[in-house]
């Protein structure tokens, strides 16, 4: 059991997870405001103290016992009742092992909470992480908005000229006219989209930011992003699989727990004061009894029979469960894993496409200037090369949120 306790705390203090630059500064403050992880850490301290707890089975106790009563037997001259009175200390020799079998399902307990503070703390970062992508994103994609909008500007005022000048139709004003109320409705829908990551950050922190907090909020970068990733090993030191494991092995030492309840125990006794019931002088304290008792169980009503067949199906279930968690991890972590392939694939492509745009766009815009081609031709262009533009903070977005999804997993 050791080696799983030292495992977890190397879980603990080992753990790295992928981030957007800069956002440390939020996850700190996110960890000390949120109620479930405040709730989660009180669970730890109480899963602590149960074990510690646990450990008063293996010291006597002393008890003050007093009362009223009587005895009667066949070699008493006379019935014996009166007032008794004495000091009781009790220890247990052996009680078929149960309680080491309780102190150690304490200590599971312990790790098993400790592992769902860890995994609540996870989930939260990956909501954070998905809420400051959303808004690095949002700020990337107006900028490039912005920028879209002046480059029609300026497309505007061209055909303008060419309009007045009697070389093309008043259709070429018609259709930059129409891709800036288009670029304006991106805008608003943006701008949507905008207040809607700040609603996100106020779920998180019950506060608002202001966007000059999230100006060092940066997208890693993509060598960081596409670094290679190794199969994932389902071992101690992932946290779903250890979690289960610890109840599968909780499960077989409840059923140990249970077993014990058909073994003798045996306990040492020492009392002192007035044993006998009398009704001399209460404050006479001048007894003293000892005893070493051996209790053997011979019928519990099938109790310990029927709670002893709960705990193999138990342990049966958390058994079936275990295998299926190995199976779901497998399954989830080879299909992000492919995903961020084909997300890191795709940026690749869209890199030589920006490129390529480019040039089509600065090949396009002197072919209309020339009168070669027409204002949709322009219109088709500008288009492209700024949404291809976009996607690659789209995709930035995406590879940055299935990178911290892996990570999860470790």
């Amino acid at each position: 059991m050791i080696r799983y306790f030292f495992l977890t705390f190397v879980l603990f203090f080992s753990n790295s997870l992928f981030a957007l630059v800069g956002l440390d500064q939020f996850s700190q403050n996110l960890y000390q405001k949120n109620l479930d992880i405040v709730a989660l850490e009180k669970n730890v301290e109480s899963k602590e103290s149960r074990t510690s707890a646990s450990n008063s089975a293996y010291y006597p106790t002393l008890n003050a016992v007093g009362g009223y009563g009587q005895n009667k037997a066949d070699d008493l001259l006379q019935m014996q009742k009166g007032y008794t009175g004495y000091l009781e200390g009790r220890m247990n020799l052996f009680r078929g092992f149960k309680d080491q079998t309780v102190s150690r399902q304490n200590k599971i307990d312990f790790e098993i909470s400790k592992l769902e503070l860890e995994s609540k703390k996870r989930e939260l970062r990956l909501e954070l992480t998905e809420a400051a992508s959303d808004m690095v994103l949002l700020h990337k994609l107006q900028i490039i908005s912005d920028e879209e909008y002046k480059t029609t500007e300026t497309q505007k005022q061209m055909a303008a000229k060419k309009v007045a000048a009697g070389l093309t139709g008043s259709v070429d004003n018609l259709e930059f006219e129409l891709r800036e109320s288009e670029i304006q409705i991106e805008q608003r829908q943006m701008n949507q989209k905008h207040q809607e990551a700040h609603q996100k950050f106020v779920k998180l922190y019950g506060i608002d930011f202001d966007d000059s907090n999230f100006e060092k909020l940066e997208f890693s970068t993509i060598e960081q992003l596409t670094k290679p990733i190794s199969d994932l090993k389902i071992d101690d030191l992932t946290l779903e699989y250890k979690k289960n494991n610890l109840i599968k092995i909780k499960s077989e030492l409840e059923k140990s727990e249970i077993k014990a309840d058909f073994l003798p125990s045996l306990d040492l006794s020492y009392s002192f004061g007035r044993l006998t019931p009398s009704e001399d002088s209460p404050f006479k304290f001048n007894e003293s009894k000892y005893a070493v008792q051996l209790t053997i169980p011979l019928f519990s009503g099938f109790d310990t029979f029927y709670k002893t067949k709960a705990a193999s199906l138990n342990i049966q279930s958390a058994e079936k469960m275990k295998i299926q968690k190995i199976q779901e991890l497998n399954s989830k972590y080879h299909i992000l894993k492919n995903k961020m392939s084909e997300l890191s694939l795709l940026y690749s492509i869209n890199e030589k496409k920006i490129i390529n745009t480019k040039k089509y766009f600065d090949l396009t815009l002197a072919e209309y200037k020339r009168g070669v081609k027409n204002s949709p031709d322009l219109v088709s262009a500008t288009d492209r090369l700024f949404s291809t533009k976009k996607k690659k903070f789209e995709l930035l977005k995406d590879l940055e949120i299935t990178r911290v999804q892996i990570e999860n997993y470790n």
